[in-house]
């Protein structure tokens, strides 16, 4: 097993030729996957490495800022011992042995190109790329009603009031998605719900739910009572 003072030097050429060989051309093998696909703010992404070379020594992953300047976020210098291949923690970052770098509870300030530098047991290096993008979540929306006690044959009126464009609206009832009958009309893209006339089994909870593709929230439930005339 090479003495810490060994991996350090190992580290430091390693660093000192990350400038000679980042224009390096080489044969791309390795491919990196985004998982989930999209993330928003607040939950996890793993950059995951698929195709690591069995050779690989070292390896290095950088966000790059710009075409000239980057930082690096994390890096791994291979152990000869199986035990000691265990991932690596630095702050709210995680890289495993497998190349595969998990970022937690990410911000917008995590966006950007993120370069996977790998040298093997030649000090071959190889430049891998993928672009992560952290959007914002929605916001919790608000559900409204213009009456919560009606009378049977009556009707109800829910609106679903939410702040983001380009959303999904989904209805539940009690804590189901509900199953629109022929008394149910949605308007204004699905962020109204009309009953017309209401039966006493519409009585109970209602609530929205509201999607941008990348996170969804649910409205406050709103509690309707139907009562006999």
């Amino acid at each position: 097993m090479e003495s810490p003072s060994l991996l350090l030097c190992q580290g430091l050429l390693l660093t000192a030729l990350l400038l000679a060989c980042w224009n390096t051309p080489t044969t791309a093998q390795l491919t990196i996957e985004l998982v989930p696909p999209m993330v928003a703010e607040g939950g996890n992404s793993v950059l995951f490495v698929h195709k690591m070379p069995l050779n690989v020594q070292a390896f290095y992953w950088y966000k790059q800022k710009d075409p000239t300047r980057s930082y690096e976020v994390a890096r791994y210098l291979t152990p000869d011992n199986t035990t000691s291949k265990m991932p690596q923690h630095i702050g709210r970052r995680t890289v495993f042995y497998s190349g595969s770098l998990l970022i937690r509870n990410v911000t917008q300030a995590d966006s950007g190109l993120y370069t996977l530098l790998t040298f093997n047991t030649e000090m071959e290096s190889e430049l891998t790329h993928v672009h992560l993008e952290v959007h914002k979540p929605v916001a919790q929306p608000t559900l409204q009603a213009d009456k919560t006690a009606v009378t049977e044959d009556g009707s109800v009126t829910l609106t679903c009031l939410t702040e983001d464009p380009g959303f999904s609206i989904r209805w539940l009832f009690n804590h189901q998605s509900l199953y629109l009958n022929g008394r149910m009309t949605l308007f204004q893209k699905n962020s109204g719900l009309s009953i017309d006339p209401i039966r006493r089994g519409d009585a109970g909870e209602y609530q929205c739910e509201v999607s941008n593709g990348y996170s969804s929230k649910m409205s406050p439930p709103i509690q309707i009572s139907v009562t006999s005339e």
